[in-house]
């Protein structure tokens, strides 16, 4: 079976873009997304990541709020197009795995977005915790990750496994879903109309069944204090905000604590956990 990589190389990253719909319109709802989850306007010109850009949506966004943009992808044909689209505004495009995060991006950050599918596509769900951590590492106290993606913790079954993606007069795009026990193989269908006639073209790929809890987990054992917010599509969208060195400390020291079977260690845990539920957030 491809690899994520291999699929959007072979398959998929031709008609990627296409498939979003009208860029302008979806760079204006992404942005007005990401003002939602706090993000706001940067006249003074912060910093910020996109990981997993794909041809740009929410790096425009993002620029046009005022933030210098680092945008990283492993697709060398979208980060084309996203060079093209993002022309004049301030994105340099990096090739490279988001899992190296820490190496390709300097310290210093203000604000991470890893949106769309981005963390579904990752190999394995401990995964997560390589680029949160890296990502923990390049923020500066305060900073903002801001994640969207789907949960396919459930299941779809029979028929409405079939979802349409796209369809156009010479390109008609569709897929089916195979449940396994962590992830699901995505099966792309794609028919595109040359001179002769129909070219019908196939592939299949894996995506990691996250749920919430699970990342919300993850990102609060990096350090970050997470709000979870509904988002448009069914999507789930959680912000985590970076804890200063003190917080983490009085963190750490909850944990041990409680470890030990501490009373009072257990009281200042349970008040952390309080603290870091009332503050989850969902797209």
């Amino acid at each position: 079976m491809a690899t994520v990589r291999e699929h959007y190389d072979g398959v998929l990253a031709e008609h990627y873009t296409r498939m979003l719909g009208d860029f302008e319109a979806k760079v204006t709802e992404q942005r007005a997304l990401l003002e939602r989850l706090g993000v706001s306007a940067r006249p003074s010109g912060g910093l910020a990541v996109d990981l997993g850009c794909g041809s740009g949506v929410q790096s425009v966004a993002l620029a046009r709020l005022g933030f210098r943009v680092l945008a990283v992808d492993f697709s060398q044909r979208l980060l084309a197009e996203l060079r093209d689209r993002a022309r004049g505004l301030p994105v340099e495009a990096i090739a490279g795995d988001i899992r190296d995060v820490a190496r390709l991006v300097p310290a210093g950050i203000e604000l991470v977005v890893c949106m769309g599918d981005t963390l579904a596509h990752l190999e394995r769900e401990a995964d997560l915790d390589r680029v949160f951590h890296g990502v923990a590492g390049r923020l500066m106290a305060g900073g903002r990750l801001v994640l969207t993606f789907r949960d396919l913790s459930g299941e779809l079954r029979d028929l409405d496994r079939v979802i349409p993606l796209g369809a156009w007069d010479d390109l008609v795009i569709t897929c089916f879903l195979e449940y396994e026990a962590s992830t699901v193989k995505v099966h792309d269908l794609i028919w595109v109309r040359q001179p002769d006639g129909w070219r019908f073209r196939k592939g299949v790929y894996r995506k990691l069944r996250l749920a919430p809890a699970r990342v919300t987990a993850r990102l609060t054992a990096a350090g970050f204090a997470v709000e979870r917010h509904e988002a448009p599509a069914g999507m789930v969208a959680l912000v985590g905000v970076l804890a200063g060195p003190r917080r983490a400390l009085q963190r750490r020291h909850g944990r041990m604590s409680s470890g030990r079977g501490s009373a009072s260690g257990g009281a200042k845990t349970a008040r952390s956990q309080s603290a870091g539920a009332s503050r989850k957030k969902s797209t």
